[in-house]
């Protein structure tokens, strides 16, 4: 009996201790499985009903694909057959344009060779005529009726009135680049020098250039002194004063009173005072020159000279490198025509070459044999001929030049045979081109092209 109830008791104890302690647990799980499982099944018909409605959404998306597939290949159609349209369209109007295109440059290429054609005939003409008239010319006697031919066209036209490009003035001679107030003080240096070297002869003339060619070189190394002597316009006894204190005793006195003369006047600006005693350096040299009868041989010198200036750039640059010593450049002139020239030229030409600064050394000579020329009262006529002049054809010439432009003429020529015949003459900036092969030239450029 006490076994029964020690098992009775040990039985409910462990029902008790299942009661407390187990069953609660174990409800609880229980209870939780079974709302995870309700809410699975919930989930389940969520999830059939969202399935369901992909599905249909799935259909009707089937079925507007098929719709739109549809439209879009009706589209491709419709855009096909307009594309094949335009097409056709743009290969007939390419197929019109080509063709029009081939008729045009056709036409062009037909346009083009004939007036190829002409053009080569035409120059084969002139080619022509340029052959015979050389062959005419081969002889002197017909070169020489050429020349005889254009002095009888000048004689017609020194019957009509004519006005010459030749400034009226040799006293304007070397100033065409200055202003009218530079112009007039140098005019008057001129006029007063004149007057005072009416007494002085060739040898004292010869010496005060060289005096004044001292005098301008100082001047070219001394700008302050230079603007001094040209800006103080309202004390012009003052800058005598100063030139006199500078130069007495130093120089000729002639020199003194040119170089005090040409402080005392108004100028444009102070590199005028140089250009003027220059000029008036060579007028210096021009008169004594004159004086010992030479002045027509320096002319003829100096023209030359400046021909083969002219002739020779690269010498010419060499001679106007102002950068370049003024010994050496005098010297490279000595070894040119050292020589070669009168005592005048050569002063003219040295003393011209060594006071440049800048200006073309061509034509510096060429403005001093216009100097020469006008010195003598004269215009320079440049003349260039196939063939020599003869003594009558030149004095010919420069009497009908004379009365053209009314003064008298001094005829410069040159020999050029590649003007083939006639005469080229230059007078001033007016050239008369009556040579044959400006002619012929001319004949050339209107033909057609």
């Amino acid at each position: 009996m006490d076994i029964f109830i020690g098992q009775l008791v040990g039985f409910l104890v462990i029902v008790g201790i299942f009661v407390k302690w187990v069953l609660p647990p174990l409800k609880k799980a229980v209870l939780s499985q079974k709302d995870a499982i309700s809410q699975q099944l919930v989930d389940s018909d969520e999830a059939k009903a969202r399935a369901e409605d992909a599905r249909v959404a799935h259909d009707r998306a089937i079925e507007r694909a098929d719709a739109e597939a549809k439209e879009l290949h009706a589209g491709a159609l419709q855009d096909a057959e307009s594309i094949e349209s335009d097409l056709k369209a743009y290969a007939d109007s390419e197929v019109r344009r080509i063709s029009e295109h081939g008729t045009n440059q056709a036409e062009l290429a037909r346009t083009s060779l004939v007036r190829q054609l002409r053009s080569e005939l035409g120059l084969s003409a002139v080619d022509g005529a340029g052959d015979i008239v050389r062959k005419h010319l081969a002889t002197a006697d017909n070169q020489t009726a050429t020349i005889d031919r254009v002095i009888d066209e000048l004689e017609q036209m020194a019957s009509k009135d004519s006005s010459s490009a030749v400034p009226p003035s040799s006293e304007l001679i070397g100033l065409h680049s200055l202003h009218a107030t530079s112009r007039d003080a140098a005019r008057t240096i001129a006029h007063e020098f004149d007057s005072a070297a009416a007494d002085l002869d060739s040898a004292a003339l010869t010496s005060a250039s060289e005096d004044l060619y001292q005098v301008i070189s100082f001047l070219l190394k001394n700008p302050v002194l230079r603007k001094k002597l040209t800006e103080d316009e309202e004390n012009p006894e003052g800058k005598k004063q100063l030139v006199h204190t500078l130069l007495d005793g130093k120089v000729a006195p002639i020199v003194v009173d040119t170089v005090a003369t040409a402080a005392a006047q108004r100028w444009s600006q102070s590199v005028d005072l140089l250009t003027a005693l220059r000029r008036q350096n060579a007028l210096i040299v021009l008169t004594s020159a004159e004086r010992e009868g030479t002045i027509e041989q320096t002319e003829d010198e100096l023209f030359r000279i400046g021909r083969l200036l002219d002739a020779n750039p690269e010498l010419a640059s060499l001679l106007a490198d102002f950068q370049r010593p003024v010994p050496g450049r005098v010297e490279l002139l000595r070894s040119l025509v050292g020589g070669q020239v009168n005592e005048h030229t050569w002063y003219l030409l040295s003393h011209g070459i060594a006071l440049l600064h800048g200006q073309p050394a061509e034509n510096a000579v060429a403005h001093l044999a216009e100097l020469a020329a006008a010195r003598r009262g004269e215009t320079v006529a440049h003349v260039i001929s196939a063939v020599e002049l003869t003594d009558a054809q030149n004095d010919r010439l420069a009497s009908v030049l004379g009365s053209i432009y009314d003064r008298t003429i001094s005829v410069q020529t040159e020999v050029d045979e590649s003007i083939i015949g006639g005469l080229r003459v230059g007078v001033g900036d007016e050239v008369i081109e009556a040579d044959i092969a400006t002619r012929l030239a001319k004949a050339a450029e209107t033909l057609p092209r």
